[in-house]
């Protein structure tokens, strides 16, 4: 049975058969294996954008691993944690809306398969944003009635009063 590491190594090697790795070259099993990045010069880190992460992500969950930052870093070779946590937990939120799906089939080519899978996320940010504006739009309505209940409550503490001071006269 092949290890996680194995299975990085698999999926490293793929991407960068594939020149989808920057500098289009596989690296070395000691970059890949936490050494990421050691074999290039700073001018060829280019920045992993989501659609990358969200590739690295698929295979790792096709391959029985479970993405990570640090399996994310391991198969592209670089990548700030800091910049990598957020796209992941992006990656994450995104994932129940895909399993969902009917698998395309494989005969569907890569482009059209990432491009249907840009086209879900863009729907479920579409979708995530409206959720939020209804829901501040939501607590600002929920605040401006809790401030007009606390006066109503204010004035009719006031009418008591005034009344009870009217019938004590």
């Amino acid at each position: 049975m092949a290890t996680d590491h194995d299975a990085l190594w698999t999926i490293r090697q793929a991407l960068a058969a594939e020149g989808r790795l920057p500098g289009g070259r596989a690296l070395s099993p000691r970059a890949a294996s936490g050494a990421a990045g050691s074999e290039r010069s700073a001018s060829e880190r280019i920045p992993l954008d989501q659609s990358q992460l969200d590739e690295i992500a698929w295979r790792m969950l096709r391959a029985g691993v479970q993405p990570t930052v640090e399996g994310i870093r391991a198969i592209y070779g670089s990548g700030s944690p800091n910049r990598l946590h957020p796209m992941l937990r992006r990656f994450y939120a995104g994932l129940a809306t895909r399993l969902q799906l009917a698998p395309l089939a494989d005969e569907v080519p890569a482009p059209l398969r990432q491009l249907w899978l840009q086209a879900l996320d863009l729907a479920s940010d579409a979708v995530r944003e409206r959720h939020d504006a209804q829901a501040e739009a939501l607590r600002k309505r929920v605040a401006e009635l809790e401030q007009r209940e606390a006066l109503l409550e204010r004035k009719l503490k006031r009418l008591r009063r005034a009344r009870a001071d009217g019938a004590s006269e």
